[in-house]
């Protein structure tokens, strides 16, 4: 009969199995990612070329006097109100709603164009604002703005 195991023993890897595994895995993940890599070296290349980086180490070192004086210029007086009214401006534009806005502002700008390309010094009489108001469009145009005034006047 067999002897009963009493110890068990992991299986210990050399300190030089480790780091030869370790090596194949990096060798495989460059092998597998040439492109990327390679890529990424062009891009270090050109923000070198462009000294970029030497910036950016510049910008490392003295980030403690560069923070330093971005927030003494923020400080300032002229700079209060907009920072104060940071928060409302991001909370208010997340209530927007940007399809009619967008429909909103797409038509103002039609209607500089038309406005851009009309004589100057034409005037409106009267009745040329009756037979402009027998324009569907115009007719149209002038009850959304009407409505829209409408809208406003109102909590």
């Amino acid at each position: 009969m067999a002897e009963r195991i009493t110890k068990i023993r992991r299986v210990e890897k050399s300190e030089e199995q480790i780091k030869q595994d370790n090596l194949e895995e990096v060798t495989t993940a460059i092998a597998n990612n040439k492109e990327s890599i390679l890529k990424a070296i062009n891009l270090v290349s050109a923000l070198d070329e462009a000294k970029v980086l030497d910036a950016m180490s510049g910008m490392m070192r003295g980030r403690g006097v560069i923070a330093n004086k971005f927030a003494t210029e923020l400080n300032k007086e002229q700079y209060s109100g907009l920072i104060s009214n940071m928060a409302s401006l991001v909370f208010m534009l997340g209530e927007l709603n940007v399809d009619d806005l967008s429909r909103i502002l797409n038509k103002v700008n039609s209607g500089l164009r038309v406005a851009n390309a009309a004589n100057p010094n034409q005037k409106t009489s009267i009745t040329g604002l009756v037979k402009i108001l027998r324009d569907d469009e115009i007719n149209r145009g002038l009850t959304y703005m009407l409505n829209l005034l409408k809208g406003m006047s109102r909590e």
